[in-house]
Order: C-alpha cells, then structure tokens, then sequence
C-alpha cells in the first residue's frame, strides 16, 4: 500500500512540484489510503493509467485531481464518477451533524440480568461494573470488554447491549469472541459462558469474529435461524427490510438452519434464510462488511433501499415525494462519517433527483 503512494508522490513531485498542489489535492493523497483499504485494486495496473494520462497532457502543471480519478477508476465508485471525502475531524465518528435534528443518545445501553440499565457513553473509559468473578471496562479502542477470572457460577447471567441511532460499536464476549454491532442492533448474551455451548441472541446486524473453541460451538440465535461456528468470521444482518437473516461468511467454516433446512457455508458464501428454505449464494464479502470498515458500499442497490440505510445510521425521517426515484440504482462506495447532506448532495449528481432537509425529514422529489 505505501509503495504505490510514494511512487504517485515522487511522480507527481517530478512533474509539478510539491508547492503547487493546493491544500485539498494534498489531503486527497492522504486520503486514498483509506479508501483504497477498503478494496484492493490492481496497483501496476494503476500506475500505469497515471503515468499514460498525465504525460500526454502538455500543460506544465498536471493537476492532482485527474491523477485521482485515474487511480480510483478500477474502484466502481459511484456511477463511476470518483469521489473521495473529508471527514469532520472536530466531530466524533458516528455521530452526525443535521439541521434541527432529533437528538439521538450517543450512549450505550448495557441493560443486565438483575433488570439494571446502565447508559455507557461511547467515549468513556473504565471499569463498568464488575459482578462476581466477571469484570467489565471499557477501552478507548475495544469497546465493552468482558474479562472472567476464577471459575464462574453454572448458572448463566445474560446480559442485552443496545446500539442507538447512529452509532456502531465494539464488545468482546468472556470467551474472548469479537461482536461489532451496526446501528439499532441488539444483542444478548451471558456474562460468562457455561455449559456446552455458547449461544447468543442477535437483533438487527452483527460482525463476529468468532474465538475458535471446538468442545463448545458459537451459536448466534436471531429470527428462528441459528448460525454455529467453531472459529469464524462472519456477518449477519437480520434488520426487518430483509424479510428474513443474510448470513455472509468471511472466514472458516459455518452451518446454518432454520428449523426446515440446514447448510454449511465457506468462505465467500452466504445463507439467505427465509421462513422455509435456505438459499446460498457467492458474493464479495467486502459489501457486506463495509459498515464495519466506516463505509456504505452500494451495488446496484434501489434509492429505495438506501435510504433505509440513512434512515437507520442518521435517524431521519425519509418520504418520496417522487415515487418513480425508489428504483433508481446506484454503485458505488460513500464515507458514513459525512453528514447526510453530503450524501444527498452526492446522489443528486449521478441521478434525476432532490433531495430537501425539512428538519429532521428529507423529502425526496
């Protein structure tokens, strides 16, 4: 990754010089390292689109931006106009600036088997509560963190953590299992692990990189499907818009069922689980994790669908005014740190559409 930026550096200083690229053309460098993280693109392949468009250019000054564009072409970025954005830095990530917008907490909800609510801000750091031999903090960069020393009573204590509007977050399980949790996720699990199993209960979506334990199975129990895995990485999204659980397998090995059907997944697959039977399909795994690396990824995805999106992860108010917009497909790859009318603004330059803040509602025409 750094060998293709000082190369791009190099070039671009050989050719104009380092004082005259502006500000802006400066911090896109800078930011490209993170776009491109996400996606890993053919980087000989780029270079060489950089070097072909910029020597055939005669004016002296070879501006960055073009330079860019070139670079990020193999990136599918939206209509395949390239954008790259720049985040609010006085602003903490997950939380968004919108005009008149309905306050939405930045606190975490950790509610546990006594009936107790704690409300965990995101930013604190500490000790949260330590009940028998089960300790819990919080990390600035792991999140909720559940340590167990000693052995533990056979009786399982569960414990719900609840993700607001909005945010994402971070929790490590006693056994050492890494869950993030999207926006408006829930999900359930005991303070410590006991018995032959190790079973948690998931609303909404979740990435779970799974600590490998042979003698006790992870299972993930959300809508009447369970997910068991050993050691794994995997994601699961059961937000109510999907009619039913999309199960999408990173690494390792998973097994799937509903109580009509079970299959077993690899690498690359996902379970997409309806009432009766279970469909498996290939995908990228990449769309489907995206939202854990601080980004939407759409693929040829409805405005429709979208804006479900947006009305989850800013907490707005969503109403087409223009019904026929709902079927509009877009591709491409957008920064969830922007504020929504960012996005929008983007949207609007790839489609026939407008998009209008009206408080905490945007009306789409």
């Amino acid at each position: 990754m750094k060998e293709i930026f000082t190369k791009i550096w190099k070039f671009l200083w050989e050719r104009t010089g380092r004082k005259e690229l502006d500000s802006d053309e400066i911090w896109l460098l800078e930011r490209m390292d993170r776009i491109a993280a996400i996606e890993e693109p053919d980087y000989d392949r780029m270079w060489e689109r950089i070097r072909r468009k910029t020597i055939c250019k005669n004016s002296p000054r070879v501006k960055l931006w073009r330079g860019v564009a070139a670079v990020a072409l193999p990136m599918a970025v939206i209509c395949t106009a390239v954008y790259f954005f720049r985040e609010k830095t006085q602003q903490p990530s997950g939380q968004f600036l919108v005009e008149n917008q309905k306050e939405t907490s930045s606190r975490i909800s950790l509610t546990l088997g006594n009936g107790k609510v704690l409300k965990i801000p995101k930013d604190s750091v500490g000790e949260v509560l330590k009940t028998g031999q089960v300790a819990v903090h919080q990390d600035s960069l792991k999140g909720i963190v559940y340590v167990v020393s000693g052995k533990e009573d056979e009786k399982l204590h569960y414990h719900t953590i609840e993700i607001p509007v909005g945010a994402d977050y971070r929790l490590t399980l006693s056994d050492g299992t890494v869950v993030y949790l999207n926006s408006a996720s829930k999900l359930t699990f005991p303070a410590a692990f006991v018995g032959d199993e190790r079973r948690v209960f998931l609303e909404g979506e979740g990435y779970f990189e799974v600590e490998s334990d042979k003698q006790h199975p992870f299972r993930v129990e959300v809508n009447g499907t369970i997910v068991e895995a050993v050691g794994t990485i995997f994601n699961i999204n059961a937000y109510p818009e999907k009619d039913g659980v999309e199960a999408t397998l990173v690494s390792g090995k998973v097994n799937v069922e509903n109580g009509q059907d079970r299959v077993s997944l690899i690498p690359g697959q996902q379970a997409r689980c309806g009432m009766k039977n279970i469909e498996v399909c290939e995908v990228d795994t990449r769309e489907y994790i995206s939202w854990k690396n601080g980004m939407f990824i759409f693929n040829e995805m409805t405005l429709e669908n979208i804006m479900v999106q947006m009305q989850r992860w800013y907490g707005l108010d969503v109403f087409f005014q223009n019904e026929s917009a709902k079927s509009h497909a877009f591709k491409g790859m957008i920064d969830k740190h922007l504020s929504p009318q960012e996005v929008f603004r983007i949207i609007e330059k790839t489609a026939n559409v407008r998009f209008e803040m009206k408080g905490n509602t945007v009306v789409i025409e």
